[in-house]
């Protein structure tokens, strides 16, 4: 017993040091990731810029009523202030509201096209907050999809535009302008192609071989034989 008191009373004071150490470890590696990321948000916010252009007065006319993407450009427009959280939190506010997209798309645009590209948004968006949400922040990332972000939604604006200026053409004229363009978004998503037009067309029945056809003769009336006078 003696014994072992004297080993526990040798053994605490190296377990207070380790512990102690394992805590200064830990301290020093905070304060080295919050210098970094205080260095990586100056850094975020020099490019934290999404320059998108307005819509022609057309397309504004289109989406007048789609408070969704305008309330998506309005949380792009506006830039965060203060510390690295707040970026956080104003990426994952631009992520809720790009979720919102894809389920309120106006009529005039609801075309397989527009949705493919909206698409493409909100994949974007999502590894923009998974990249600025790390411990240890890659600003590369970050600034990367900032980039990408405003050129798909510049995209979707050009797309607009040229769905209104498709519309606007007269058919007579326009026919086969408007035709080719279906058919590249039809062969560019071959799953909006109906169903009916995948189906191959019926066989062309085979010709009867002549030679083996019968001769075919009409049944013989039966002759009486002609009465004398």
């Amino acid at each position: 017993m003696k014994y072992l008191k004297f080993i526990i009373l040798l053994c605490l004071p190296a377990l207070m040091l380790s512990c102690n150490d394992d805590e200064q470890v830990r301290a020093a590696e905070a304060l080295r990731a919050q210098k970094y990321n205080d260095s990586i948000l100056t850094i975020i916010n020099q490019n934290w810029k999404f320059n998108i252009p307005p819509v022609t007065p057309k397309v504004k006319a289109k989406i007048d009523g789609w408070n969704e993407w305008q309330q998506f450009k309005a949380e792009l427009a506006d830039k965060p202030t203060g510390s690295l959280n707040a970026y956080r939190g104003k990426v994952k506010a631009i992520a809720e509201k790009a979720e919102e997209l894809n389920k309120t798309i106006p009529p005039f645009f609801n075309q397989p096209q527009m949705r493919s590209r909206l698409g493409v948004l909100m994949t974007k968006v999502r590894s923009l907050y998974t990249y600025i949400d790390l411990t240890v922040v890659q600003e590369k990332k970050v600034i990367q999809y900032i980039k990408e972000i405003s050129k798909e939604t510049t995209s979707i604006q050009n797309q607009m535009d040229e769905m209104v200026r498709f519309s606007e053409i007269p058919m007579e004229k326009g026919e086969e302008e408007l035709l080719m363009a279906l058919d590249t978004v039809r062969m560019a998503n071959p799953d909006m192609i109906p169903e009916a037009e995948k189906k191959p067309a019926p066989a062309t029945p085979k010709k009867m071989d002549s030679k083996k056809l019968k001769p075919f003769a009409p049944p013989l009336k039966e002759l009486k034989p002609k009465t004398e006078n």
